[in-house]
């Protein structure tokens, strides 16, 4: 079966990916007259409490959204791609943005007048709707990390995020799906509210048994249905059925 077809049809819940892509929305109403900018990676757009000039638009390329605690620790809230604009909110309440943006991978971005774009929402319906529908991923998106955060362990979390970047950004191959992105230990943790040595053990226990691999700095998922039995058991039966490491063995490093 193919990886869509048997991704679509597995039992969980409506579970939305943070990474965000909106290729198939026409944004041209915002961009018509507007040139991309590039931004060299780990470029910071706008920070926390930062009231900016500009709402932005993802034309390629990969920006992260994330806010920071007075101690310094991150928390990710989603990663715009191709299509996802950021920093609306704040245009919208005419507050200063709540989030950190900073730049992934070189990217290309259109920064669009907030007046451009509240004058756009005004006049083209089309456009509004699609604002709305983006906004509707992340409110959806933001919910179901309050729901992760507050009732699904570690493994699950780590199980839902791998099969989400699968389904985006898996490229068949013969042992499995290659993850096309490089992320770190420490990005995923950041991302689904986990601290780094958790999902380092978690995916050296997966990579002792069989379940993923790694080759020049790229994932494979070599077994998607171990994946999807974690996620999709009752969380009751999921705490008798396994030990405290539900992939684990005899290897010593499992344990």
């Amino acid at each position: 079966m193919d990886i869509l077809d048997y991704l679509s049809n597995m039992e969980i819940d409506a579970e939305y990916s943070p990474w965000v892509e909106k290729g198939e929305f026409d944004w041209s109403c915002f961009t018509s007259d507007i040139k991309p900018k590039r931004f060299k990676k780990n470029k910071i757009i706008y920070q926390q409490q930062e009231d900016t000039q500009y709402v932005y638009l993802v034309e390629s390329g990969r920006v992260r959204l994330s806010v920071y605690s007075v101690d310094g620790e991150e928390k990710s809230l989603f990663i715009a791609e191709k299509g996802c604009l950021f920093g609306e909110i704040s245009c919208l309440d005419s507050i200063p943005n709540f989030a950190n943006a900073t730049v992934i991978v070189d990217s290309l971005i259109y920064a669009i007048p907030k007046q451009v774009f509240m004058d756009t929402l005004r006049q083209n319906h089309m456009c509004a709707l699609n604002v709305i529908s983006l906004l509707n991923r992340k409110i959806r998106i933001l919910s179901t990390q309050i729901k992760q955060l507050s009732f699904d362990d570690s493994y699950y979390r780590v199980c839902n995020a791998l099969i989400h970047l699968t389904k985006q950004f898996g490229v068949k191959i013969d042992n499995g799906y290659r993850l096309s992105i490089k992320f770190t230990h420490q990005e995923m943790a950041n991302l689904i509210g986990l601290n780094r040595v958790t999902v380092t053990n978690i995916f050296i226990s997966m990579t002792n048994k069989d379940i993923l691999a790694k080759d020049n700095g790229y994932y494979i998922i070599k077994d998607m249905d171990k994946l999807h039995d974690y996620i999709t058991a009752n969380p009751k039966i999921r705490r008798q059925t396994f030990d405290a490491n539900p992939f684990a063995g005899n290897d010593k490093s499992d344990r």
